[in-house]
């Protein structure tokens, strides 16, 4: 343990300059701290403790960034997109995690500067909530936002996360989409609702049955029961080409609503017991 730990080592992540002077720190300690590695900037004025923060996912990592700004910025915006996906903790992939994102509601301009992006837009009231003692856009709203920013496969893996955690609806995604029509992007999120299932409980499920439809591969059933031969569940594959009589599991890290440490669920389906006259696959992350 480093004498930085006490000040740092708190629930929020990241202690500011400030409040580690306060604590009778130097910034010459600051300096020696991040030479030494203890430390690490995480944007002017603040700092982490570099071995707690090297454990964290990408998309914890950007959370405790998100909490450094809406802590400074307060009321005056809320976290939106990628950020405020980040802090509903949804499933990402090929999502740009460099700058937070926040929507202003001052009725300020939008803009970019220092890695903090401000879009502006109407707000409903509905629209937003408080989580970890910051506004946040719901999930619904963050899960549209960010789909229309970048690729229908990462749309796909965020609102198959957004159903299968149950952090929004079908229905409410649909509410949002229409609410959103002319926004630039729209269509692609539109297109990936459509496409959306919350069976799906990995981003590598999520991108597979993407991957079938692009290649004009016939579309699976997701989470298909298996029996043995005397008619007893022995297990559920990701996916089932129930006419072709074939299975195909995906392996990856992380399930949806998992850490990255924890373990996919057995792949029972795929396992000897199974019956013999169905014929089965397995991929995983290259």
């Amino acid at each position: 343990m480093t004498f930085f730990d006490d000040v740092l080592g708190s629930a929020r992540g990241y202690a500011t300059r400030a409040q580690l002077l306060d604590s009778g720190f130097s910034d010459r300690d600051l300096r020696t701290g991040v030479r030494a590695g203890h430390l690490r900037r995480l944007r002017h004025g603040v700092y982490v403790l570099a071995a707690q923060h090297a454990l964290l996912t990408p998309e914890q990592q950007h959370v405790v960034l998100v909490r450094s700004v809406a802590d400074k910025l307060g009321p005056a915006v809320a976290i939106s997109h990628q950020s405020a996906a980040a802090v509903h903790g949804l499933a990402m992939f090929g999502v740009d995690l460099s700058a937070v994102h926040v929507t202003r509601l001052d009725g300020s301009a939008g803009r970019t500067e220092h890695g903090l992006v401000h879009h502006v837009g109407l707000v409903l009231p509905d629209d937003v909530e408080e989580i970890d003692g910051i506004r946040v856009m719901k999930a619904s709203r963050a899960t549209v936002e960010t789909s229309t920013l970048g690729s229908v496969e990462s749309a796909i893996v965020l609102m198959d996360s957004a159903l299968h955690r149950e952090a929004a609806t079908p229905e409410e995604l649909a509410e949002v989409v229409h609410r959103m029509s002319g926004w630039q992007g729209a269509r692609r999120a539109r297109y990936a609702l459509s496409l959306a299932d919350g069976r799906a409980e990995s981003p590598g499920e999520s991108r597979s049955r993407y991957l079938f439809r692009r290649e004009n591969l016939p579309v699976p059933d997701l989470q298909v029961p298996v029996l043995d031969d005397a008619g007893r569940v022995i297990g559920y594959s990701d996916f089932g080409w129930i006419e072709y009589r074939h299975l195909g599991e995906f392996d990856g890290k992380v399930k949806y609503g998992a850490s990255r440490a924890t373990p996919a669920r057995p792949s029972r389906s795929c396992s000897p017991r199974r019956s013999a006259r169905t014929r089965c696959g397995a991929g995983c992350w290259a």
